[in-house]
């Protein structure tokens, strides 16, 4: 059987990678303090160059809303949106202060947006963040009847000097993954395209290997690691966090290596939920395909100093040593 891959689901990354090259070579030298290509982008708060830094980001949840919508339950949606940008921010040493959302419907629905709102809302109290406005659009046309799309931008405060952007990673470092519960808002279109329109599964419907139904495997939230993580940044223990969403482990860890080193990641020391067993059977995809596109269990990666990985693995749960940074010039590899 022809394995399927995230092209054919209608994604190519390749192309998107050259978007951002060209998106990077036409900022130029507008972005003045953080480097491009991180998880979010910061700017110094006043003139005098001695302030905190404002940073912000944007992004949505994709294609999760067709599962969302098809499943009946939006709640999910809200609060995965919301966890998704405190992680990009995250990744560069911020907290969020404030969040704005986006819903675009072809016509409002009403009981969806409730369930929607009540999600982000009681996530962004979760987060000590104020949802401070957002844009609610009618576009009939744009959007298909009955769908939706949703987006968020976060804005927080890093101090200067816990800014994180990869620069202080050096061979030797070892590499820390958090665990995720599932693919939180990335890779829907490929499993969309495995599970639901070639293998025609039943998102109410349990498959072997599952302990829940599909479509409650699939909507998960997205893991948040707020809590854990950031007591790690005001102590500095860390040198780098990757947000492991699209383009996968390979495609994000390698954002924050500076451009004389390489991560070396192992499989097989961590937990990979069942739901990518099932995507990666029933496609079948091959396993660089899965790695490209999916967390595949990891949803953050922390990059330390051997000597203080002890303190780190301490205060997080459920953290696995699963690589380390050698000697090289960028690349990411999976053995």
């Amino acid at each position: 059987m022809k394995e399927v891959t995230y092209r054919d689901a209608g994604v190519d990354l390749s192309e998107y990678g050259d978007l951002v090259r060209h998106i990077v070579k036409r900022l130029g030298g507008s972005i003045k303090r953080s480097r491009q290509g991180l998880f979010a982008g910061a700017i110094e708060m006043g003139s005098s160059g001695r302030g905190d830094l404002m940073v912000s980001s944007i992004d949505g949840v994709g294609t999760k809303v067709k599962i969302a919508t098809a499943y009946g339950a939006h709640s999910g949606i809200g609060k995965d949106i919301v966890a998704h940008c405190v992680n990009d921010i995250l990744a560069v040493g911020a907290r969020p202060v404030a969040f704005l959302d986006y819903v675009g419907f072809s016509k409002l629905d009403t009981a969806v947006f409730k369930q929607l709102i009540s999600g982000i809302a009681g996530e962004c109290r979760r987060h000590g963040t104020a949802l401070i406005g957002g844009e609610t659009a009618e576009m009939p046309g744009v959007y298909k009847s009955g769908e939706y799309d949703l987006v968020g931008c976060i804005i927080g405060i890093a101090r200067k000097r816990n800014l994180l952007d990869g620069s202080r990673i050096r061979k030797g470092d070892l590499i820390i993954g958090l665990p995720s519960n599932g693919l939180h808002t990335n890779g829907y279109s490929l499993a969309r395209e495995v599970l639901l329109k070639r293998r025609r599964m039943k998102l109410k419907t349990r498959p072997a290997g599952l302990r829940v139904p599909l479509g409650k495997a699939l909507l998960k939230a997205h893991t948040s690691y707020f809590r854990e993580v950031y007591p790690l940044v005001e102590k500095r223990l860390l040198k780098g966090i990757a947000h492991i969403t699209g383009g996968g482990i390979p495609g994000n860890l390698c954002r924050i290596l500076p451009g004389n080193c390489d991560a070396r990641i192992r499989s097989g020391l961590w937990r990979v939920p069942p739901i990518f067993d099932l995507i990666r059977e029933k496609g079948p995809v091959k396993r660089d395909e899965m790695y490209r596109v999916f967390n595949m269990g990891l949803g953050m990666l922390l990059v330390a100093a051997q000597a203080d990985v002890p303190r780190i693995m301490k205060g997080t749960r459920s953290a696995v040593i699963v690589g380390e940074v050698a000697r090289g010039g960028g690349a990411v590899t999976i053995e």
